[in-house]
């Protein structure tokens, strides 16, 4: 996929939201429909945060439909996997079994770490980026676990590593193969269409759109990938990422939010 460059016009309202942001602000969109896209450092490298957990969720979908796993199959907390930040299973009881397909819900919807954790356990790091790597992205991988402490490979970017062009690229091919009639793709973006945490790319837009992503946050990155579907049927695949925030702020009105909300209105209203 080749991204067109943004406009004049539009590239200026991007600087002045980038600097009202205070940080490095990395984009790319694509219209599904016409073809049509445009990029602002969409090839440059980018911490992931939980937006990572995306890719982890397509390597397990696609998995299960090719009849190596099963969404039925059963994991068990343990103590050891619980960790802090998004989630609930650090709250719940060590010998709790859930099903494959709960853990991914959980990851995916509400970001749990500790879900993430025992995936990451299960199935290991190898699988999640052999998969990237077939559907075609090549800045994209999972470095280790949640809130696991950094090795040299993984200091740079923490959990994961990718590009607003890499994760735009995925969610296209997500929704190309739903258009196809391929169930995981389907399945993938049936559970991401039930995001709890919603104050990036659908803030601002019309409410009988529909959004269906995954984001991601740490103190100085706020992530947001996902599709977008107009009420016409337009569908747009978006990522935006916002990199070095000034500004260390956990409520709705992080600069970061702020502009991806803004960024996502601006963009599907050009394309």
């Amino acid at each position: 996929m080749e991204f067109a460059t943004t406009p004049p016009q539009l590239a200026a309202e991007m600087d002045h939201i980038e600097r009202a942001m205070g940080g490095r602000l990395c984009f790319a969109i694509q219209n599904l429909q016409t073809g049509e896209s445009y990029a602002r450092r969409a090839t440059e490298k980018c911490k992931t945060a939980s937006i990572i957990k995306l890719p982890m969720l397509v390597y397990l979908a696609t998995a299960v439909h090719a009849g190596e796993l099963s969404w039925d199959q059963t994991l068990t907390l343990t103590d050891a996997e619980k960790v802090g930040g998004s989630g609930v299973l650090t709250l719940l009881g060590a010998g709790l079994k859930l099903t494959l397909k709960d853990v991914c819900m959980l990851m995916t919807i509400i970001s749990d770490n500790t879900g993430t954790n025992m995936l990451i356990e299960e199935f290991g790091v190898e699988p999640v980026n052999n998969c990237i790597r077939a559907i075609g992205l090549q800045h994209t991988t999972l470095l280790r676990k949640s809130f696991a402490v950094d090795t040299h490979k993984s200091a740079a970017y923490g959990l994961g590593v990718t590009t607003a062009e890499d994760m735009c690229l995925l969610v296209a091919t997500l929704a190309r193969r739903e258009e196809s009639g391929d169930a995981a793709a389907t399945e993938c973006l049936g559970i991401l269409e039930h995001q709890a945490f919603r104050d990036g790319i659908p803030r601002l837009l019309p409410p009988d759109w529909k959004y269906a992503g995954k984001t991601g946050a740490i103190d100085h990155v706020r992530n947001d990938v996902g599709l977008v579907t107009t009420a016409s049927g337009a569908r747009y695949a978006l990522a935006i990422l916002c990199q070095d925030l000034h500004e260390v702020l956990w409520t709705p009105e992080n600069r970061g939010l702020l502009a991806i909300a803004e960024v996502a209105r601006l963009l599907t209203c050009a394309l």
